[in-house]
Formats: structure tokens, C-alpha cells, sequence
């Protein structure tokens, strides 16, 4: 069984589905801390007026706040009416609109204060839709209480559900704390990801790369899976 592990962000981008398609099981890392700064858990790339532009969920920060599953959201604000016009005014022209909006509009219902509700659901929404035929579980279930970090957590839960492989992203992030050495004492096969970014169909004269998946499947619709191979 191969495996990936990565934060439930926020309207992922392109290369996070292409790591999904080619695992068993995928592992959303809800219990770490939520990233400093501005984090991809709470904002998103998409097109606007044919520029690349944020879409942000407003969360609520707290010092005491441990980890991702534990975020809120600012339901204070209305940011779901705010994305949600956002969205269909800016890809009404979009082949696909009429079959991608009714899902974010559908999980957006959510009455949920909690983060990880609308972005494992938008997550999961998308790859049904793709038909993609994957596991998905949160660390947060499947290894509660856990002391753990780094690549020593990471060791503990592909030991834990029985995988023998781990496919990894290729950021700096990952770069910094994936030892190869590591992986070989623990008879794990580390399988670093190789993404090649496709260019597709697109509301903007020149292709924008690096936006949400939701930017391609507006465009594209079932057809967005082919582009992952």
C-alpha cells in the first residue's frame, strides 16, 4: 500500500490531486500545527478578472490553538456569500461552472465554525466527482494523542496503517525533513512525487499555472483527471 500525508488545505492546487491519484490511502495531517503566517490551509489561488487573486477563508487565531482540526472560521464575516459571488462572477463563462459550483455550494452550506469542515469536504467533493477511488482518514482519528513530530510522526503513522510506501512533495518543506536514510532503516520505499504542471483551457489570454484545482475543473470538468498522467 502506498500512502501520502498532507495538511486538508484550503482549495488545494493541481500538484496536491496529483499526489492523490497515485496513493491508496491519503492521510489528512489535521492534528499539527497550523502553519505561521499566511498558510495554504486558509487561502487559495483562483482567476480574477483574468489575473491570478486570493481567496481567502477569515480564520480566528488563538494562542492556545494546538492544532489544524482545532482552527475556527470567522462565520462573523460572510465570507461564503463573498466567495461564492466571487466564484460565479468571475468563471460564469467557464464550461463546467453548472456541475463544480453546486458542490462548494452544497458543502458552503455547512453551518460548521471548524476549518478542516469545509476543506476535507471540498477535498473529498472533488476527487468523487473525478472518480477517483481513494481512502481518505485523518491522523487526528487514526493516531489521537499522539507526541510525535516531524518525520518521526509521519514514520509512525505509515507504520501504523501497514504501508510500504510514502510518496512525498518535493517543496522545500518537505526537502528539509525527509531523510532518505531515514525511510531505509525503517524498510520504508520513499517515493518522491514528480509533477509536471499541465497547461489546460483557461479564462485568461495567457495560461496562469500554480491555482487552485478548482480553476481546472471549472475549465475542464471530468476530463481534469486525464491532465494528472
Amino acid at each position: 500500500m502506498k500512502i501520502a500525508i498532507h495538511q486538508p488545505n484550503f482549495l488545494p492546487w493541481i500538484g496536491y490531486f496529483h499526489k492523490i491519484v497515485q496513493v491508496d490511502k491519503f492521510i489528512f495531517f489535521d492534528d499539527v500545527q497550523l502553519p505561521r503566517g499566511k498558510s495554504f490551509c486558509s487561502r487559495t489561488k483562483i482567476l480574477i478578472n483574468g489575473k491570478e487573486s486570493w481567496l481567502t477563508i477569515p480564520i480566528l487565531r488563538k494562542l492556545d490553538i494546538s492544532s489544524i482540526k482545532e482552527v475556527k472560521v470567522n462565520n462573523n464575516t460572510n465570507w461564503k456569500g463573498k466567495h461564492l459571488k466571487t466564484l460565479e462572477l468571475n468563471y460564469q463563462k467557464a464550461r463546467f461552472l453548472s456541475d463544480i459550483f453546486p458542490i462548494i455550494e452544497e458543502i458552503y452550506s455547512s453551518h460548521s465554525d471548524y476549518l478542516v469542515d469545509y476543506n476535507i469536504p471540498l477535498i473529498i467533493g472533488f476527487s468523487t466527482y473525478l472518480g477517483l477511488n481513494i481512502e481518505f482518514v485523518e491522523s487526528s482519528i487514526i493516531l489521537p494523542g499522539s507526541v510525535k513530530k516531524g518525520v518521526d510522526r509521519i514514520i509512525e503513522i505509515i507504520k501504523y496503517v501497514g504501508a510500504e510506501a510514502y510518496l512525498s512533495g518535493t517543496g522545500a518543506g518537505s526537502r528539509k525533513y525527509i531523510d532518505d536514510e531515514v525511510f531505509k532503516r525503517k524498510h520504508i520505499n520513499l517515493i518522491w512525487q514528480e509533477f509536471e504542471h499541465p497547461v489546460y483551457p483557461q479564462l485568461s489570454r495567457n495560461f496562469v499555472p500554480n491555482l487552485s484545482i478548482v480553476d481546472l475543473l471549472l475549465n475542464c470538468g471530468k476530463k481534469s483527471k486525464e491532465l494528472f498522467f
